[in-house]
C-alpha cells in the first residue's frame, strides 16, 4: 500500500469510539455468513457438487441530514454512454462478468487497480479520477461519506439489492446500505510454502517471532503495504487490540516491525502473481488471495498453507461505492445490481475466493465453500476485530509506519 503522508482523515469522532466498537462489521457478520458458509452456499448451489466458474468531518461531511440522504441519481435514469470505469483492487473480479454486464446493459468496463484504502482515498480527495465505481474496506466507506467522496445509493436501480444477507445491512460504518453495499469479506495473517518453512507456527506472535530467526535472512519475506494494516498485525502479535492508540503500544509494536525488518525483502500488496509462482517463501496476505496461490501451486506439486491464527488479527468488509463525481452513476448503479444477483456473485466467489454475502448465491464450487481458509470457525472469528480508524490513530500509524520503513 503507498505511504500516505502525515494529513489527517477524520475518520470516527472520538465520542463514538466506544458505540463504533459495538459495529456490526466483519465479527457478527463473519459469524452470520461464515460459520454456516458451506451450507448457505451448497444450498444455493441445490447441494450440486456443479463446478460452474464463476471518522466524521470533512468536505461534504457538513450537509443536511435531509441534503445527505437524497440520493442524486433519479430512480428512472437510463444508463449512460460511455465506459464504466471501476477502480477494484488488482484481479478482484471476475472479467466475465464484466463481459456480460457490457453484454446487459452496453458499457464496457474498465479497470483501474488500486493496493490499498490509503492510494483510493487519496486519489479521491485530490479530485478528477472520475471513477464510476470503487471497492473500499468498511472503515474506507465511512470517511468517504463523512467526507463528502461518495453518493447515496439510489435503491430504486439496485432491485438485487434485496439478496444481501441480512448482517450485511446494518452495519455501523453505513446503516441501511445508504451509501455502499458489501462485495466480499476475509481475514489477514500469514502464509508460507512449506518447502521452505518446516516450523508451524499458530499464531500471528508466533509469526513474527519466527521472522526474527537468522534463517529467514535467506528466505523471500513480503510484507503487505500501509500503516494501518502492517501496525494492526504487529498490534495483533503483542496481544494489543489492533486499534490500540496507546503510545506505549504503539511503539511497542512499530519497534517489533523494526526488529523483523531485515528479514523483509519486499513491501507489496499486489502479491498474488509472485504467491502463485512460488516465489515469496513467507508472506503477509489475505485468505481469498493465497487460497488462489495455494491451488496454483498445488498442481506444481508444491505447497501453501495460510494460517487461520489462534487470537487475534484484522477480519473486514469490502464494498461498492459509487464516487460523488462519477460520470456514469447510472451504469454504476447497474454494476452494483449486476454482482448482487446470486449467479454473478458465485462468479465472483469461485475468481476471487472470497465469501460474497448474497443470499441463494448459486454455482459456488463445493470445495471452496467447504475449505476451512474461507469457511472460517466462528470461534476463531470471535477472537478476531475489524479496523477503526480516528485522527489520533491514523497520526499514530503513519508515523511508525514511516519509521519502520525507514530503518
Amino acid at each position: 500500500m503507498p505511504e500516505r503522508s502525515d494529513e489527517l482523515h477524520i475518520l470516527v469522532p472520538e465520542s463514538r469510539r466506544a458505540e463504533i466498537q459495538r459495529m456490526v462489521t466483519r465479527r457478527q457478520a463473519l459469524i452470520a455468513g461464515g460459520g454456516a458458509a458451506a451450507a448457505a452456499y451448497l444450498a444455493g448451489c441445490g447441494g450440486s457438487t456443479s463446478n460452474s466458474e464463476g471518522g466524521g468531518g470533512g468536505g461534504g461531511g457538513s450537509a443536511s441530514e435531509d441534503e445527505a440522504g437524497k440520493p442524486p441519481t433519479p430512480a428512472d435514469g437510463t444508463v449512460e454512454e460511455g465506459d464504466l470505469l471501476l477502480a477494484n483492487w488488482v484481479d478482484y473480479s471476475d472479467p466475465a462478468n464484466y463481459k456480460a454486464y457490457t453484454k446487459e446493459h452496453g458499457p464496457k468496463v474498465k479497470v483501474s487497480g488500486f493496493g490499498s484504502n490509503d492510494e483510493i482515498l487519496a486519489k479521491l480527495r485530490a479530485g478528477g479520477a472520475k471513477y464510476d465505481v470503487i471497492s473500499p474496506t468498511g472503515y474506507a466507506v465511512k470517511t468517504m461519506a463523512d467526507l463528502g467522496l461518495i453518493m447515496p445509493l439510489t435503491h430504486e436501480l439496485i432491485p438485487n439489492i434485496k439478496n444481501i444477507t441480512p448482517a450485511f445491512t446494518e452495519t455501523d460504518y453505513d446503516p441501511g446500505n445508504k451509501f455502499s453495499v458489501p462485495k466480499d469479506y476475509g481475514i489477514t495473517s500469514f502464509y508460507w510454502l512449506t518447502d521452505k518453512v518446516s516450523e508451524q507456527p499458530a499464531s500471528i506472535k508466533e509469526c513474527m517471532e519466527l521472522l526474527k530467526t537468522p534463517k529467514f535472512k535467506d528466505m523471500r519475506v513480503n510484507f503487505l503495504e500501509g500503516g494501518t494494516q502492517v501496525m494492526a498485525i504487529a498490534l495483533a502479535a503483542l496481544g494489543y487490540s489492533i486499534n490500540s492508540e496507546d503510545q506505549a503500544e504503539i511503539d511497542a509494536a512499530k519497534q517489533l516491525l523494526v526488529d523483523v525488518k531485515p528479514n523483509v525483502d519486499t513491501i507489496s500488496s499486489t502479491f498474488i502473481e509472485k504467491a502463485q509462482r512460488g516465489e515469496i517463501d513467507f508472506g503477509m496476505g489475505w485468505n481469498g488471495d493465497i487460497r488462489r496461490a495455494i491451488e496454483t501451486l498445488a498442481k506444481k506439486d508444491r505447497e501453501m498453507v495460510f494460517l487461520v491464527p489462534e487470537g487475534n488479527t484484522e477480519y473486514w468488509v469490502d464494498n461498492w461505492v459509487i464516487p460523488a463525481d462519477a460520470e456514469h452513476p447510472v451504469a454504476a448503479h447497474k454494476w452494483i445490481d449486476y454482482v448482487l444477483d446470486p449467479a454473478a456473485a458465485g462468479k465472483e466467489m469461485n475468481y476471487h475466493q472470497y465469501p460474497v454475502p448474497v443470499e441463494g448465491i448459486s454455482g459456488v464450487k463445493p470445495d471452496l465453500a467447504n475449505d476451512p481458509v474461507i469457511n472460517i470457525p466462528n470461534d476463531k472469528i470471535e477472537g478476531y476485530e475489524s479496523q477503526l480508524e480516528t485522527a489520533k490513530g491514523l497520526q499514530q500509524r503513519n508515523r511508525a509506519y514511516t519509521e519502520f520503513k525507514a530503518a
